[in-house]
């Protein structure tokens, strides 16, 4: 079973491994984690989304309740059973077009999330390369996310490839 969870941490060190114990320890599959330092909540905490993988909703009640016993707090919980992934590159000045700007209108989708990027940073002045994994609760869901990101590959003037089978 695949689970998405959005947790709050105190900006302190440790906080990240108090959060993945848990999951470790009842043998959950850590995904991807996506850390927003630059987004406090109103609690002045770090939201952390994580992806994983749980044996059952059993595995998942445990988990969270020893997550509930080390003080850490989780705001969202979900299943994921109808996932789907798709993989993006992109190519061009990606750094210096934002790249936060591209992932921040691609969680903007309801039911769509960047869970994975990997940067390659060119020198100063020359194009970097970005491999950007998307998940999408349904196909329409991830039809209308590589539809924009299409635009905003266009608008920043970067280039765009896909697997055949998302376009």
């Amino acid at each position: 079973m695949l689970v998405k969870m959005v947790m709050e941490l105190e900006d302190v060190p440790g906080q990240l491994l108090k959060g993945l114990e848990p999951i470790a320890r009842f043998g959950g599959n850590i995904k991807s984690i996506m850390h927003q330092r630059e987004r406090k909540t109103p609690l002045g905490r770090l939201p952390v989304m994580l992806i994983f993988e749980v044996r059952d909703q059993a595995t998942l009640k445990r988990i969270l309740v020893a997550l509930k016993q080390a003080g850490v707090r989780v705001t969202q919980v979900g299943e994921r059973e109808g996932e789907i992934v798709t993989t993006a590159i992109l190519v061009g000045h990606i750094v210096h077009t934002d790249i936060r700007q591209t992932i921040d209108q691609l969680n903007a989708i309801k039911g769509v999330t960047v869970s994975e990027l990997n940067l390659a940073v060119g020198s100063l002045g020359h194009e970097s390369s970005a491999r950007m994994i998307i998940a999408a609760d349904d196909k329409e869901r991830s039809r209308l996310a590589l539809f924009k990101l299409r635009e905003i590959a266009e608008r920043k003037k970067l280039l765009l490839i896909t697997s055949i089978e998302a376009v």
